[in-house]
């Protein structure tokens, strides 16, 4: 991942943020009962729980619903597959979910001053 997105959850106000942006996400997709519950705003905290709700919703429409919506493309998907042949797919997802929401939050932020 981007470290100057992960870092970004260091500053103040921003992991508020993100845990509102994920919960609307999940809430508009109509996964809200698979939403995870973030604690930290740790790395590997954050990958544990994705990693979680994902393997939750399993491979399906729900799922597809979620990528749709936090705007993750079949080719993002496949690009960071092919860069890492070994890695799961969940694994994979969760990191790309928390990047681009992290994105989303810090534009957000970056465009609403």
């Amino acid at each position: 991942m981007t470290p100057d997105i992960l870092h970004s959850l260091e500053k103040p106000g921003l992991f508020e943020k993100f845990k509102a942006q994920v919960h609307r996400d999940f809430e508009l997709a109509g996964v809200i009962d698979f939403m995870p519950a973030i604690e930290s705003n740790d790395l590997d905290h954050l990958k544990e729980v994705f990693f979680n709700s994902i393997v939750k919703l399993e491979i399906g429409n729900a799922l597809k619903n979620l990528l749709y919506r936090i705007d993750i493309t079949e080719l993002q998907i496949k690009q960071a597959s092919q860069k890492d042949p070994g890695t799961p797919l969940q694994q994979i997802l969760s990191e790309l979910m928390i990047k681009r929401i992290l994105q989303k939050v810090v534009l957000k932020e970056l465009y609403s001053k």
